[in-house]
C-alpha cells in the first residue's frame, strides 16, 4: 500500500463530495473515503514487512 496514493485519493474524494448534489452520490463517496481511510489505518501490508525483515 502506498500512503501517498491513499492521501491523494482522499483529497480527490473530498473535492467530489463538496460538489455532489444528491444524497446517493454523497453516500458512494463516503463509502470510498472510508475504504481509503481504512487502508491508511491498517498500515503496511504483510508483504512489505517480510521484505524489510529479510534485508
Amino acid at each position: 500500500m502506498n500512503p501517498a496514493k491513499q492521501h491523494r485519493k482522499l483529497h480527490k474524494l473530498q473535492s467530489r463530495a463538496e460538489e455532489c448534489l444528491t444524497r446517493g452520490e454523497a453516500q458512494k463517496i463516503l463509502k470510498k473515503a472510508a475504504k481509503a481511510q481504512k487502508k491508511l489505518d491498517k498500515g503496511p501490508f504483510l508483504q512489505d514487512q517480510v521484505e524489510s525483515t529479510a534485508s
